[in-house]
């Protein structure tokens, strides 16, 4: 007995370690097809002419963005929001660029009877909804060293819990249709988790597995079709009063701000082209890839010694 454990524990040993060894070529190799996929890939955007598409989140921000992109594209859009003035002057802006169908519906997505109605409504107005934007989110707590109980389980159910409940009311007309888009933003938070704001990392890391394990669980239902794409980026140039934090701290000197227009442009022609994660900007990729490759505490350090600093004057400022 005592020989087949030393046995054991020593293929465990070797197997590891040949791992190990295998690990930089491993991403190198990835990083390459990746690359080559990006410079020569020979899928061509498809097109969303005449499909429904429901952007949540969509009266500000990188939500209105993504909206005016698709609208352009030909999509009709559900402009959602619980901001409802804020989604009437996307659907403004809509019907002033594209020629197509937007109205815009007050609703909190993390009310699941809300969302059930907010689908009978959508496609009564403007048909059976084939392209799910699942943009609403809360980045920031009020107090975000301090933050109140009711204002951490908010987040959760804004930035995790609701997608639970749009997937479970838009997937199912999808499915029946045997296609559609799904189009998740969640963040580099969720890969590289934010000291002092520990609640939205713990989210956006949440939402990238269950996309990760939605995507399977279609592709072993054979749905094909159907197609979902996570999207992480670093800080967007999309919301006032975090573009004002983050230039008091300089932190794009550290995490590179991307704005709402070129964010939803890049996203858009992902989904379309069908590719399963987009990281912006693009080289996190290539960070992220390696960081995993170091041991645990390694990848804390680096992370610190990186943004901690940055981060900590990020929310003593606002607090």
């Amino acid at each position: 007995m005592s020989i087949t454990k030393t046995l054991l524990k020593l293929r465990a040993h070797v197997a590891v370690a040949i791992l190990a060894v295998l690990s930089p070529l491993l991403v190198l190799v990835a990083l390459m097809w990746k690359l080559l996929g990006q410079l020569f890939c020979c899928s061509s955007p498809k097109s969303v002419v005449g499909e429904v598409a429901v952007v949540t989140g969509g009266g500000h921000g990188l939500g209105r963005a993504i909206a005016l992109e698709l609208a352009g594209k030909g999509c009709h859009i559900a402009v959602v929001d619980i901001n409802l003035p804020g989604a009437e002057n996307t659907v403004k802006q809509i019907q002033e660029k594209a020629k197509v169908r937007a109205k815009a519906y007050k609703v909190d997505v993390t009310n699941y009877l809300e969302l059930v109605e907010l689908n009978n409504q959508v496609a009564g107005d403007l048909g059976p909804v084939t392209v799910l934007i699942n943009n609403a989110g809360i980045l920031l707590h009020r107090k975000s060293l301090d933050p109140e109980p009711s204002d951490v389980q908010q987040m959760i159910d804004v930035n995790l819990a609701a997608h639970f409940w749009t997937r479970m009311v838009f997937l199912p007309t999808m499915k029946a249709m045997r296609r559609g888009y799904l189009v998740t933003i969640s963040s580099l938070a969720g890969l590289f988790a934010v000291p002092y704001n520990t609640t939205y990392s713990a989210t956006k890391a949440g939402t990238t597995a269950h996309m990760r394990a939605l995507r399977m669980e279609l592709s072993l239902e054979r749905q094909k079709d159907i197609h979902v794409c996570t999207v992480m980026p670093t800080f967007l140039e999309a919301n006032e009063e975090l573009a004002t934090l983050t230039n008091q701290v300089k932190i794009s000197s550290v995490y590179p701000l991307i704005s709402a227009k070129a964010a939803a442009r890049r996203i858009v022609h992902g989904m379309l082209r069908g590719e399963r994660e987009i990281l912006l900007p693009g080289l996190a990729s290539f960070l992220y890839r390696l960081l995993t490759l170091l041991p645990v505490g390694w990848q804390d350090k680096a992370i610190i010694i990186i943004s901690g600093s940055k981060l900590e004057q990020f929310c003593t400022i606002r607090k």
